[in-house]
């Protein structure tokens, strides 16, 4: 309980800090990180992926989609979800969310990264530049969200699809989605869709909102508070 309340804490002040150094960076444009520039992909256009949780009927075929179109071993995986179920019948209410990486704007894994196999790729999604990660996972240590995963020779982590991105296609997990749950686009669309959508489900959903509304290139519509999905 002590764990996780330290953990909840951990990514509050995490999401006030990169709030602020998103500012920064918009009206710096720089900010080094070992020998790269978080700045360094500021010349193409901001993406981002947003999530309608309340459409997703966790179905798993992003998940699929995501493991195939990256050729990921099978003891891992770039998306998963957590889900929570409260009430009991007929009254049960089953909420849940994406867990996979967020691409913060001053991603501190990138920081962390002791070889800059870490970077802002296309779309300024957090990238791993494979070759180089030498599986140390400081990038675990770093990463507020806990998402990493160390293999033997490698981190495995969500890169929005770079291979696709770069050939003006989407991320495997959007255009695969059955329910229509996920929408890709440039930032600022993205994240007046989710805002709007929120408004429209205030009605059903007081608590809902947009997580995280802090130039995250991962938006997630929320039918309730990010603390009952583990979020803060």
């Amino acid at each position: 309980m002590q764990e996780e309340k330290e953990n909840n804490q951990s990514r509050r002040s995490f999401l006030k800090k990169s709030a602020a150094a998103g500012f920064t960076a918009l009206t710096a444009g720089t900010a080094l990180t070992g020998d790269k520039l978080l700045a360094e992909s500021n010349e193409t256009p901001r993406k981002a992926i947003l999530m309608d949780n309340r459409l997703c009927i966790e179905c798993q075929a992003c998940r699929v989609a995501c493991q195939n179109e990256n050729e990921i071993d099978e003891e891992y995986s770039f998306i998963k979800f957590v889900s929570k179920e409260s009430g009991e019948y007929p009254d049960v209410e089953y909420r849940l969310r994406r867990d996979s990486c967020f691409h913060c704007p001053d991603s501190p894994c990138i920081n962390q990264c002791p070889v800059d196999a870490l970077y802002k790729g296309e779309g300024r999604f957090t990238t791993l530049e494979v070759e180089e990660c030498i599986a140390c996972g400081q990038c675990q240590q770093a990463c507020p969200f806990d998402i990493p995963e160390i293999g033997e020779e490698r981190m495995y982590k969500c890169d929005a699809c770079q291979h696709l991105l770069e050939q003006g296609e989407e991320p495997a997990c959007v255009s695969t989605c059955i329910s229509y749950a996920l929408d890709f686009g440039d930032f600022e669309d993205m994240l007046e869709a989710g805002q709007q959508r929120v408004e429209e489900i205030k009605d059903k959903y007081p608590n809902a909102e947009l997580y995280a509304d802090y130039d995250y290139g991962l938006l997630l519509i929320l039918t309730d508070t990010p603390t009952e999905l583990n979020l803060v």
